[in-house]
């Protein structure tokens, strides 16, 4: 199954024709599903042809694949934002609920969608591009690497990856599949003490 673009946009307004199409397929999939979204329907809730959204995309899946892309992209640019703002003053517990802070607001970015994309297109099944995974282990590695001192586990790559699957599961959890009436700022105080706990464990040798 052919996932990418026909065709990258690189004029300003080939990205908004981009942008204009994404948007409409994340409305009707929202209203209908994956199994009832259609090109045809997608087209016309965009306003355009179907031919010329063919010019763009190849298929449904295609769609689908740009739209988590660009979905997950602003996510990470939330995430970096909030380690970018991070100074040498701040401690691994204050700097890890910055982190989930922010984890949080990213998740209830476009909620119906987010619920839609994990829930009905795990990262197995349609994973996002190395790039963007990279950009994510490498914004919580310069976390760890600020706070080494502090940190018990012997190799930052192993830890960078386990706190990333770690958060990933449990903000998942909590925000995409929690309890009805769970507020968002209850998360933090649950979550911080995994991560830090396992990040400052004793180690048996």
């Amino acid at each position: 199954m052919k996932l990418q673009p026909r065709k990258e946009p690189r004029q300003a307004r080939s990205r908004a024709m981009v942008d204009t199409i994404l948007d409409a397929m994340s409305r009707v999939l929202v209203e209908r599903g994956y199994a009832k979204t259609n090109t045809n329907l997608v087209a016309e809730a965009a306003g355009i042809s179907v031919g010329s959204l063919y010019q763009y995309f190849p298929n449904k899946d295609a769609l689908i694949f740009a739209l988590r892309e660009r979905h997950v992209t602003r996510m990470l640019s939330l995430f970096e934002g909030v380690v970018d703002q991070m100074t040498d003053a701040g401690s691994l517990t204050s700097d890890f609920e910055a982190l989930i802070d922010a984890l949080v607001a990213a998740h209830l970015l476009e909620p119906e969608l987010n619920r839609i994309l994990e829930e009905e297109f795990p990262a197995f099944n349609m994973p996002v591009s190395n790039q963007i995974r990279e950009r994510f282990f490498d914004s919580i590695r310069g976390v760890l690497k600020r706070h080494r001192a502090a940190i018990s586990a012997p190799d930052i790559d192993v830890a960078t990856f386990v706190v990333q699957r770690m958060l990933k599961a449990l903000i998942n959890a909590v925000v995409l599949t929690g309890p009805g009436g769970l507020s968002p700022g209850s998360i933090r105080p649950e979550i911080v003490p995994a991560v830090i706990g396992y990040l400052t464990a004793q180690r048996l040798n």
